[in-house]
């Protein structure tokens, strides 16, 4: 009986203790933890950004090269085909064909850069109506 008191009152520090000393234990480990990204060259602005990249499983950036080197690839070995009859050469060669290679977007090179050849992108094929990327629509279209 004499423990009860004692465990209730370490309860009670612990509860009232804890919620002020959690913004500075939060603080220090965030600084720490940009301290480590920064000796591997990465730069932020705020500390919130390492919190919300930590909950991220994919990262998916602009073209503007902010993140990257400025020079957007595909990877090959990733792509999955669902549709019967297709393989991943119909998936590069489509994508491909609606894309616009005179004007050197970096979406577009990056996806004709995928064929062996990229004038195969429009060969055997007659383009009638070409629609470039609609936000709103979000596609590209060819026919």
């Amino acid at each position: 009986m004499r423990y009860r008191s004692g465990i209730y009152n370490l309860l009670v520090l612990l509860i009232g203790g804890i919620p002020i000393a959690m913004p500075t234990v939060l603080s220090a480990t965030m600084a720490i933890g940009l301290h480590r990204l920064s000796q591997q060259g990465v730069i932020t602005k705020r500390m919130t950004a390492i919190e919300e990249m930590a909950g991220m499983d994919v990262l998916c950036s602009d073209k503007t090269g902010t993140l990257t080197l400025n020079k957007l690839t595909v990877d090959k070995t990733l792509i999955e085909v669902f549709a019967k009859g297709f393989n991943n050469e119909h998936v590069l060669l489509y994508p491909a064909r609606a894309s616009r290679t005179e004007n050197r977007d970096a979406i577009d090179v990056a996806i004709v850069g995928t064929l062996a050849e990229p004038k195969e992108a429009r060969a055997g094929i007659r383009k009638v109506h070409f629609f470039p990327f609609n936000p709103v629509d979000k596609r590209t279209t060819l026919t």
